[in-house]
């Protein structure tokens, strides 16, 4: 856990309901990010990053600060996000949420070099996003996150081994879909 979580998570257990806030703005939009990837819709995406806050809040006091932060946060988001689409998920189109809210967004869109880094980029959220369920979120919390394999495992209620099947499953597709040769999808196209 960073020095800074650490300070923030003493000072809310001391008392200091406020000092949350420093841990909502913090990690709200990357929370927000993996429940979108998980749930497919915007609604539900924000329904899980709030309710994902209030469990940490009211859950504070069972985490260990030895620990780092988001990976406990984003555990408890990914458990939400798999009860909201066991309640809602027959409702969500199978394909159709663009990711697009996930991505960090482009500087500088005014050179043919960044047009083509985008139109790369979108290509990349939309075969990420027809990945199965189990895969597309492996791939999140471990390359765009950068989450362990441990932690991802922890997350998704899974073995390690499961995750490295997940990971190699989703990466061979991408690279079956995409024409690339890379092995982290960082470097696809």
């Amino acid at each position: 856990m960073s020095d800074a979580d650490g300070d923030v998570v003493r000072d809310v257990r001391r008392g200091n309901r406020e000092a949350f806030g420093h841990l909502v703005r913090r990690y709200q939009g990357r929370l927000f990010g993996l429940a979108l990837v998980m749930v497919r819709e915007r609604g539900g995406a924000e329904e899980v990053t709030q309710d994902a806050f209030v469990r940490a809040y009211t859950c504070l006091a069972q985490y260990d600060e030895t620990r780092p932060f988001y990976p406990w946060l984003a555990t408890i988001a990914v458990r939400l996000s798999q009860n909201w689409l066991r309640r809602y998920g027959r409702q969500v189109r199978r394909e159709g949420t663009a990711l697009d809210d996930a991505q960090e967004p482009s500087d500088t869109a005014s050179t043919l070099g960044a047009l083509l880094a985008d139109e790369r980029g979108a290509r990349l959220w939309q075969e990420v996003a027809a990945l199965p369920s189990g895969q597309r979120t492996a791939l999140i919390l471990h390359y765009r996150d950068a989450q362990p394999v441990a932690d991802v495992a922890r997350a998704l209620g899974v073995t390690a081994g499961t995750i490295k099947t997940l990971l190699f499953r989703a990466r061979r597709r991408l690279r079956e879909r995409l024409g690339a040769t890379a092995d982290d999808p960082r470097e696809l196209p």
